[in-house]
């Protein structure tokens, strides 16, 4: 998908979910350009962002969110990129919507890492 998120002023530096005391995240050589902006919508209590989440964490991919609970006005680009849904996690990259609610391997695909594939199991885990 290569839809532009509309131009909606949503503030988001107060829903950033990075702790500001850790530092900034680095990304490896491995995960392609440190410099792309990184934002994911999403609620707290989604399945499917938390394990977005995790995979950004996992390749240290640096990200931004934006809580829909804590900023439902947010819904509003959610919704418009989405044809009305407000499904989560909707991801925007250099502020074009890649994905919403994607797989892992998706994910993998999207931030050009190679998970190997094992047993029908993506990622590391592997059987003996």
């Amino acid at each position: 998908m290569t839809d532009e998120a509309p131009e909606i002023d949503v503030q988001i530096g107060d829903a950033c979910e990075i702790d500001p005391a850790a530092g900034p995240i680095e990304a490896t050589n491995s995960v392609g350009e440190s410099d792309r902006d990184v934002l994911l919508y999403v609620n707290a209590w989604c399945g499917d962002c938390r394990r977005a989440i995790r995979f950004l964490d996992e390749y240290e991919i640096p990200y931004r969110t934006i809580d829909l609970d804590d900023q439902p006005e947010a819904a509003e680009v959610v919704q418009a990129l989405n044809r009305g849904s407000r499904s989560v996690p909707t991801i925007l990259v250099d502020g074009v919507h890649v994905a919403t609610e994607p797989s892992r391997a998706e994910l993998a695909t999207i931030f050009g890492i190679e998970e190997a594939v094992s047993g029908g199991v993506l990622g590391r885990f592997r059987r003996s």
